[in-house]
């Protein structure tokens, strides 16, 4: 029996699958990492947390199944994205991650829309201007750490970090080159225009693979560590939102399917290059395809910052979440009639303001927790529906959604958003997120399949389906223009409040 190992780095934790021929799921793993949140809109991570979590976790893998690692032949590695994180020669971070979630690269932001321009920045990269992407905050290391800079020799992105552990080699995936914006959609190249522009070395960039390259067996380093074989093929990866979309079918066939977690990515498919400006530009899988995607910043991650900060975090039982579900269904049984803005991070698609912030309008005496906590799922629901308007407008139909990730096993949720977008939402039998589409990889690179749409095809099918709740249709469209209004009545507001 042959075995493959899929390993996601996420926002919050480190998820590896262990999967034999099929694929089917053998044992799972996971671990959590801390986020530093150094002041607002500072976001990082110490990229040797992920590391340990990868490491730990394996051992975990290898313990429970007693699967020999020699068996084990292929393992993949998706994660969060984009990042920026600097290393010197030997592969040693000179500094913590920045992560998708950091916005100090304001100042950055407006030098290069002053100067290049937004609309060159989206002819060459298929992404309009933001802090979000690798290269405004690459400019703040060069500019505000040149001493640093001066050391080091890559920019890697968090599975090109895990990638170089497990390897020794410095990389990076087409996906995750496709969103730095700093390579060229059309050249097929990073752009020297832009690196020039933000004064950083193309040397600084690692080499660019296809996602299911090899890049090299593991280690005798990393073996030592793990307790892998140093026979196990490791392949060159991809974001997160690549792996997802290969495991719920969206390719170029229409299929749109919404991936919640910390953050909230809808995903149209495409068999050919598209760009939209309201929405972000991702290589596909397969050259030549794309994937458009909106993505919200602190979808789930509203709910985890309630549960921490005003629940009493995480259970013992960790089953924090059953409960918060549980309350809401009991406690809550109607829409809210609470606005929340779930910009707690600023926001990505569509509103693209990194001084937006959470909000809660409409309390009363009345007003009870579950109402807060349904609030916070209605919210995330609101900006969900404001990136499908951008996709209608953009001419991209929107027959039904594939909906996956953590907040996908809540079923009020489910209902909620069913309701929000009225239409129906059907859930697949393989919700592993990132790890499934991964494991459709490896089974194509260990011969399992003709290729990976075939594995990808043959794996997808839908479980169930949830309904819309007809009478919370005509309230959540009410709320839903009140929700759009008020983000545009505080914007000015929240631009003051950023520069305080």
């Amino acid at each position: 029996m042959r075995y493959s190992i899929g390993i996601d780095i996420g926002t919050t934790t480190v998820k590896c699958i262990l999967f034999k021929e099929g694929p089917e799921v053998v044992a799972e793993a996971s671990e959590e990492y801390e986020t530093v949140h150094v002041k607002p809109s500072w976001v990082q991570q110490n990229p040797d947390s992920w590391w340990d979590g990868v490491v730990k976790s394996i051992r975990e893998l290898l313990r429970k199944s007693q699967v020999h690692p020699r068996d084990i032949r292929v393992i993949s590695v998706s994660s969060q994205a984009p990042a920026v994180l600097p290393v010197d020669r030997e592969g040693r971070p000179l500094h913590d991650a920045l992560i998708w979630m950091d916005r100090r690269s304001k100042n950055e932001y407006e030098y290069i829309r002053s100067t290049i321009g937004e609309k060159k920045v989206f002819d060459i990269t298929g992404n309009r201007l933001d802090t979000y992407f690798t290269m405004t905050e690459l400019m703040w290391f060069l500019k505000n750490r040149p001493q640093l800079m001066e050391r080091c020799h890559k920019v890697l992105q968090v599975n090109g970090y895990i990638n170089l552990r497990l390897t020794g080699v410095f990389s990076i995936d087409m996906s995750h080159a496709s969103i730095t914006q700093l390579y060229d959609i059309r050249k097929n190249c990073w752009s020297r225009e832009l690196l020039d522009a933000i004064g950083a070395d193309l040397s600084l960039m690692p080499d660019i693979y296809e996602c299911g390259e090899p890049l090299g067996t593991v280690s005798k380093e990393a073996a030592e560590q793990t307790g892998l074989s140093t026979e196990t093929v490791v392949l060159a990866g991809m974001v997160d939102a690549t792996a997802t979309g290969l495991e719920v079918g969206v390719d170029g066939s229409g299929q749109v399917a919404e991936m919640t977690g910390t953050s909230s990515v809808v995903l149209f498919g495409f068999d050919r290059l598209v760009t939209e400006e309201n929405l972000s530009y991702l290589r596909g899988y397969e050259k030549g395809s794309t994937i458009l995607y909106g993505a919200m910043n602190t979808a789930g991650g509203s709910l985890k910052w309630f549960r921490d900060a005003l629940y009493g975090g995480e259970t013992e039982q960790k089953d924090s979440y059953d409960r918060i579900n549980r309350e809401i269904e009991a406690y809550a049984k109607e829409p809210s009639r609470i606005i929340f803005l779930p910009y707690l991070e600023g926001e990505r698609a569509p509103i693209w303001d990194p001084d937006a912030r959470g909000m809660f309008m409409g309390l009363t005496m009345n007003s009870v927790r579950a109402d807060l906590m349904r609030a916070i799922m209605e919210g995330a629901c609101f900006a969900l529906q404001d990136n499908l308007d951008q996709a209608v407008k953009a001419g991209i139909p929107i027959r039904d959604i594939i909906c996956c990730g953590g907040c996908s096993k809540s079923d009020i949720w489910l209902k909620i958003k069913a309701s929000i977008i009225q239409k129906e939402i059907k859930l697949p039998v393989m919700n592993l997120g990132a790890p499934g589409g991964l494991s459709y990889v490896n089974a194509a690179y260990m011969g399992e399949y003709a290729s990976v749409r075939e594995a990808a095809q043959a794996g997808f099918r839908i479980k169930r389906t949830v309904e819309p709740v007809q009478e919370w249709i005509e309230p959540y469209q009410e709320m839903y223009r009140i929700y759009l209004d008020s983000y545009q009545a505080l914007k000015a507001q929240f631009a003051a409040l950023a520069r305080i």
